[in-house]
């Protein structure tokens, strides 16, 4: 079914979704007044926040994608994240029945960290990729297909499991190939490769995670002390590519965390916050790393190209 029409018969108008929404609360509009605004399209964030408020789980998200499906923008993000210019596929031959499915920002904000991953899953013989999983081709309004390249080299590599260093790919992937998608947390607590925290640690969860905690569920098993502080901050501000429409919005998002100590596990939410504030990823401290988000995105996009 349209889901403009799930919206349109089902809002009661309560006002929640805007109250709890910086984007419809600076238009004044709810979920339902949104199905009449085409024009805001590409001013969601793509956060979820109005569907976990909202007493009919109705959500803005499915509105703006609906939106963004009838006039798809952004033709560059497209060209360059199908065709991903910085990928470094698996040279192996023969089975990896394990991939590490770096994606393409965690290995450019966290070169150091990822290339100790790399070495552990060469250490067990198994391959890894960068890549785009196209999560944003999809938010760019262009068809949700999955990647034939990855397909040919799941058939080709006989790969049971792909493992995704970053929560988006997580969600994009899941259920759309021919092998199990399981997060990198899974797998360093399968191998014992985890190093546990046992302070307390204040956890911004990314959008794609916040409200179903798939990928937290493993993390929090080694992080026990976690605190829930910034329930406020819907998104980092890079969600939905909104950022590009909503600027102030954005920046105003990534502000309303300042002088703080963050620990998350999406490496865009990392490279957004690390402006203001002292900023852990998991991954690097479970590992004993506990690296620095490095913000310098070319120069470490084309060594991780020719990472080997």
């Amino acid at each position: 079914m349209d889901y403009l029409k799930i919206v349109k018969d089902n809002c009661i108008k309560c006002g929640l979704c805007t109250d709890n929404c910086p984007f419809l609360s600076k238009y004044s509009i709810n979920l339902l007044d949104f199905t009449k605004r085409e024009d805001l399209a590409y001013s969601c964030f793509l956060c979820n926040k109005c569907s976990n408020v909202c007493p009919k789980d109705l959500n803005g998200k499915y509105i703006s994608l609906a939106f963004r499906q009838n006039t798809p923008k952004y033709k560059l993000v497209k060209l360059t994240k199908e065709s991903y210019p910085f990928r470094n596929l698996p040279k192996r031959k023969g089975k990896s029945s394990d991939l590490l499915y770096l994606g393409c920002n965690f290995p450019t904000f966290y070169p150091e960290t990822s290339k100790t991953l790399i070495d552990l899953f060469k250490d067990k013989g198994f391959d890894f990729s960068i890549d785009c999983c196209k999560n944003p081709v999809k938010s760019s309004g262009y068809k949700d297909t999955p990647s034939k390249l990855l397909e040919d080299q799941i058939k080709n590599l006989d790969i049971d499991r792909i493992v995704t260093a970053c929560p988006n790919c997580y969600h994009q992937m899941k259920k759309k190939y021919d092998a199990q998608i399981i997060s990198i947390f899974e797998w360093l607590e399968e191998y014992n490769y985890i190093k546990d925290i046992n302070h307390e640690c204040n956890v911004f969860y990314p959008c794609s995670d916040r409200y179903n905690r798939e990928i937290f569920e493993v993390i929090k098993r080694h992080a026990p002390k976690y605190q829930d502080k910034f329930k406020s901050t819907n998104c980092c501000g890079a969600g939905g590519l909104a950022s590009k429409e909503e600027r102030e919005i954005a920046d105003g998002m990534t502000k309303s965390i300042k002088n703080d100590e963050i620990y998350t596990y999406c490496a865009t939410c990392s490279m957004r916050f690390s402006k203001y504030n002292k900023v852990h990823h998991f991954v690097s401290v479970f590992l004993g790393i506990d690296e620095e988000v490095n913000t310098d995105y070319l120069k470490n996009a084309l060594k991780a190209k020719f990472f080997k």
